[in-house]
């Protein structure tokens, strides 16, 4: 329970990302939308593993269990925390850039860029929208944790489906209702637009103060 809690917390820090949202949607409104869809969750899907278990690896590849290396992980995290926590404040304090914050975001400018999309560039796409901060940090909550084996598997499940749960949902609803889920994911798509840097700036700043926290009780 120590280490599941913490790794889905994060993946669904992970699948509220603003940005994510947005591209997702966008994708679904280009002309191949389905196809496009399932490149970009590979491309999402590829990214996760990569980004996990390279870091999970690295952060593991020394002496974890005691001495320098668990401290090492600690300041990892607690360094990690500190970078998060000061974006989220600096977007925080900045605050939308234009009347609607559609012009901070980009949104029409993406929206030139969808058309024509292939299944290739929605799975590049996917690959580069993956908060790959917060996969990160889930790693090193596993390698915190002193987990092998069988467990660091479960824990990377878990933490895929967790963050892949927002956009897995957009699809199977959009896949479902393709009529009404147009109409229904343009006005979320707006929703996110006007509030995404107060969504992503809190974000940041609870999971840099969970990572902060964890890495203190780390070195202690």
């Amino acid at each position: 329970m120590g280490l599941i809690l913490p790794v889905v917390f994060l993946g669904l820090m992970a699948s509220l990302s603003p940005a994510t949202i947005v591209v997702f949607v966008l994708v679904l409104g280009t002309t191949r939308a389905r196809v496009n869809a399932i490149g970009f969750l590979f491309g999402w899907g590829f990214s996760v593993t990569v980004v996990f278990a390279a870091s999970y690896a690295l952060a593991a590849s020394g002496n974890t269990q005691q001495g320098s290396g668990r401290a090492s992980v600690s300041v990892f995290e607690l360094l990690l925390g500190v970078a998060l926590l000061v974006v989220g404040v600096r977007v925080w304090r900045r605050g939308p850039t234009g009347p609607t914050g559609s012009s901070a975001w980009g949104t029409e400018r993406l929206l030139g860029r969808m058309d024509g999309l292939t299944p290739t560039g929605a799975a590049v796409v996917g690959v580069l929208k993956q908060p790959w901060a917060i996969t990160i940090a889930a790693s090193l909550v596993v390698v915190h944790n002193h987990v092998t084996g069988l467990l660091v598997a479960i824990a990377f499940l878990l933490f895929t489906i967790a963050s892949t749960a927002t956009v897995g949902l957009m699809f199977v609803y959009y896949a479902r209702y393709p009529g009404e889920a147009q109409a229904r994911l343009s006005a979320l798509r707006d929703r996110v637009v006007a509030a995404g840097p107060a969504m992503g700036a809190v974000a940041g700043m609870i999971v840099g103060t969970f990572l902060i926290i964890d890495g203190v009780v780390g070195l202690r």
